[in-house]
């Protein structure tokens, strides 16, 4: 709807002749006529009388299409005439017979006829209209040349005839550019005959009805014909239904139709038949025809237009018949089967014994729901007594789940600085022992050297190296002469033989570093736990905890693993007591510790008997302990500080272990930890047989003069088989054999004896047999010790039993040979 008047223009008249209808209709000549464009140059803008021409002009940029008709089209159109005048006649009875049976189609069915054939299609939504068909629907909104002529070049519409394209569109059909562009025509082509308006439709129709005008498509100028109301109604369902049930009335009517505009419809409907020979498919069309022969099956029992006549909807007109009921046939007398009383009889028992098994079915489901309603209300009032309790219990869960979070925490905050101070304890001793025994060995390749020159009549040569061996030559001897005097002065009454002793002297700096390194690790140690309550810090505070837990449910005390996390939980606890821990230099006694009072202590009852230990889930809690902390702490002990050459470290080393064996069951060759212990101890003997022992041995002239250094190297070696021997029935015997027979007297002390005399042989040969085990002397001679064996029958020979000096020596033979018992 404008909003303002426009101006009246004035519209110069234009005569229309036959070319230019001819223009107007090149459009509906075949697809393959030849199409040329031509291009006119406009030096100024013509004015067009459409208000829409503008938009056209600058849309075409000025081109024109023109279309040339041939010779041999207007041939076939001279002939499709002459045809049309000779079916006029028949085509009206087409026509006639065509109305009557469009009463019995469906609203929505389109029926496109041709010649020889007729497609209807259903329409099952809105109908786009678009191309040919177009045109053709808005072809009757058009009138001749002569009958605008006739009345005064006018536009107007026969009342009789309904309008096509109204119809279309209230139908619902969508218009596309063909149809917009068919009004368009018609409004330029008014215009151009010099009409002052144009009537688009009748008033009287839609009088009352308003709805929403575009500018381009309505140019009215009078102000009371532009001012229209907007229908405003929302449920616009009944009056739809009501404008296509008039539409469909309308289209039943018959309309008159002259000749010019009959021969134009069939020459358009020819046009369009062979369109649809073009795009329609035979299959398609046999469908249609058997779609439209059903319908007219369907619907001949039904006077449709009496119905309609009698006011009823077209909906309820055109809703399909309901199916006839099925027909009952009589049974036939020759096929019926006689049924005997008896069978009916069986059959009725038959069905009364199933119904009485379902029922016990029945009672038995019933009796099973009593049974577990009266489980269900037992269960209830038991849950609702055990209620307190068990909230009681959560609470106490909780509380313990709390703080055995903290214990954890606590414990992995603790644990590295635990760690750290054993590592800087094990490091500081083993510093002190490797520097040890690196100067034992250094002595004894220096005492080599020394008798190596003196035995080939060399003199040394001054020079860093020799000034350097010369002082520790100086300080070894010093080492000597004060452990010397220190014998002397304890009045031992046993005889000391050289190269036993072990020397672990060192100066008073080292002594005062050592000390004092080892002061500022075990006050670390006691300060690691400092910031932390008894509860988290000690044994006794976190097994009194755990404790608790035993007495209030043992239950779910042995389902949560607890006496198998019990060591590891307590682990970084005891290894912190541990840190200073020295059991192969000093003289500690584990079992008196707090810890393992505590431990030992755990959960103990007055009432307990042999029988309820048996059942008591923590019965291995210190053996554990003792396996997974323990043993693992001296294992590392061995391997950083233990000397094999030290008699009193290996004494305290193989005392300790016989203990903790005898003591703890757990300790048996099945365990792992005390297995990598064993082996830590193999590895460590060997090394010493490996670096440790040398015999040296020279020429008689030299040993008589140079003998001491013999004899104390001997000693050393008889000293590190004796170490070794007593961990008989510790270690695996075939390996103790095989290092003290194999590697140690056949290699290294049996070489020694044949270069000695024959009663130095023997008293040698008698401190090696006091240091072997008696219970490896019983019974056979041991294959290693065959080799031994003949050596002592063979400097029992040189013997002399006159000689004085010889009776020690023939008495020690003797004892020998009655020991080893030689084949």
């Amino acid at each position: 709807m404008s909003l303002f008047n426009k101006p009246k223009r004035n519209i110069r008249r234009r005569h229309f002749n036959e070319d230019d209808e001819d223009n107007e209709n090149r459009i509906e000549v075949a697809d393959s006529q030849p199409v040329k464009l031509k291009t006119k140059k406009k030096d100024k803008p013509k004015q067009t009388l459409l208000s829409f021409g503008e938009e056209l002009e600058e849309a075409d940029d000025g081109e024109v299409f023109k279309v040339k008709k041939s010779s041999r089209s207007k041939k076939l159109m001279k002939q499709l005439d002459h045809e049309r005048r000779k079916k006029k006649g028949e085509e009206k009875m087409q026509m006639e017979s065509e109305q009557a049976n469009m009463s019995i189609k469906q609203e929505n069915d389109l029926e496109i006829k041709t010649d020889d054939l007729v497609v209807k299609i259903k329409n099952t939504g809105p109908m786009i209209l678009n191309g040919r068909a177009a045109l053709v629907a808005g072809k009757d909104d058009y009138t001749s040349e002569e009958e605008e002529e006739q009345h005064s070049h006018k536009f107007r519409r026969t009342s009789d005839k309904a309008d096509t394209m109204k119809i279309l569109l209230e139908s619902g059909c969508i218009p596309d550019a063909a149809m917009i562009h068919a009004a368009r025509k018609r409004r330029q082509k008014a215009r151009e005959l010099g009409t002052d308006y144009i009537p688009i439709e009748d008033q009287s129709d839609d009088k009352g009805k308003s709805r929403l005008v575009r500018e381009e498509d309505h140019d009215r100028s009078d102000d009371d014909d532009s001012q229209e109301r907007i229908d405003m109604t929302v449920n616009t369902e009944a009056r739809d239904k009501e404008k296509r049930r008039e539409a469909f009335l309308a289209s039943q009517a018959p309309i008159k139709i002259s000749d010019d505009e009959s021969e134009h419809e069939n020459e358009e409907e020819e046009w369009e038949a062979q369109q649809i020979r073009k795009g329609v498919t035979g299959a398609q069309i046999v469908a249609a025809q058997q779609d439209s022969l059903m319908q007219q099956q369907y619907s001949m029992g039904m006077n449709v237009n009496q119905m309609l006549g009698s006011g009823l909807p077209l909906e309820m007109v055109m809703m399909p018949a309901p199916p006839p009921p099925p027909s009952i046939q009589p049974p036939d007398p020759t096929k019926i089967v006689l049924v005997s009383p008896q069978e009916v009889t069986s059959k009725i028992r038959g069905r009364l014994e199933n119904l009485k098994e379902v029922h016990r079915r029945h009672q038995l489901d019933h009796l099973h729901l009593e049974h577990e309603l009266e489980q269900t209300l037992k269960e209830q009032d038991e849950c609702e007594i055990r209620a307190p309790q068990l909230a009681q219990r959560f609470r106490y869960y909780q509380e313990l789940r709390g703080y055995v979070t903290d214990l954890v925490e606590c414990l992995d905050e603790k644990l590295p600085l635990v760690v750290e101070l054993e590592q800087r304890w094990l490091d500081l001793y083993a510093e002190r022992s490797t520097e040890l025994m690196e100067r034992r060995r250094q002595d004894t390749r220096d005492q080599t050297e020394e008798i190596t020159l003196a035995a080939r009549g060399q003199v040394a040569r001054k020079g860093p190296e020799i000034d350097a061996r010369v002082r520790r030559a100086t300080e070894r001897e010093g080492r000597r002469a004060r452990r010397r005097r220190a014998r002397e002065l304890a009045l031992s009454l046993s005889k000391h033989v050289d190269g036993m002793s072990s020397d672990d002297e060192v100066t008073e700096q080292q002594k005062c570093a050592f000390k004092q390194a080892k002061e500022e690790i075990e006050n670390n140690s006691s300060e690691i736990f400092a910031d932390v309550i008894d509860e988290y810090c000690t044994v006794k505070g976190v097994l009194s905890k755990l404790e608790s837990w035993k007495e209030t449910d043992i239950d779910a005390y042995v389902e949560a693993y607890v006496p198998l996390c019990i060591p590891k939980l307590l682990s970084p606890i005891i290894r912190s007591k541990l840190i200073t821990w020295n059991p192969i230099m000093e003289i500690s006694d584990i079992e008196r510790s707090s810890w393992y009072s505590a431990l030992l202590l755990y959960a103990l009852n007055v009432k307990e008997t042999e029988e309820s230990l048996k059942l008591d889930p923590d019965v291995r809690l210190v053996p554990s302990t003792m396996e997974k902390v323990v043993i693992p702490r001296l294992t590392s002990i061995v391997e950083k500080i233990w000397d094999p050459m030290s008699t009193s470290q290996t004494l305290r080393l193989v005392g300790i272990i016989n203990r903790l064996i005898g003591e703890y069951p757990n300790l048996n060759d099945k365990s792992k930890n005390l297995e990598t212990l064993f082996n830590t101890i193999l590895d460590k003997i060997k090394s010493a047989v490996d670096n440790d022992v040398f015999i040296p041995i020279f020429p008689k002239q030299v040993m008589n003069t140079k003998h001491q250094f013999f004899q104390r190297q001997f000693s050393m070696a008889v000293k590190l088989l004796r170490n070794l021997l007593s961990f008989q029935g510790l270690l695996n015997d075939a390996q103790l054999k095989n290092l003290a027979f194999g590697s140690l007297l056949n290699r290294y002390l049996l070489a020694g004896l044949r270069v000695a005399s024959a009663p130095d042989a023997l008293c040698k040969a008698n401190m090696i047999v006091s240091t072997l085990p008696r219970t490896w002397l019983q019974g056979e001679t041991i294959e290693q010790l065959k080799m031994f064996a003949n050596l002592i029958q063979h400097l029992h020979t040189q013997l002399d039993i006159a000689n004085p000096t010889h009776t020690e020596a023939w008495d020690y033979s003797k004892s020998i040979l009655k020991i080893i018992k030689p084949s």
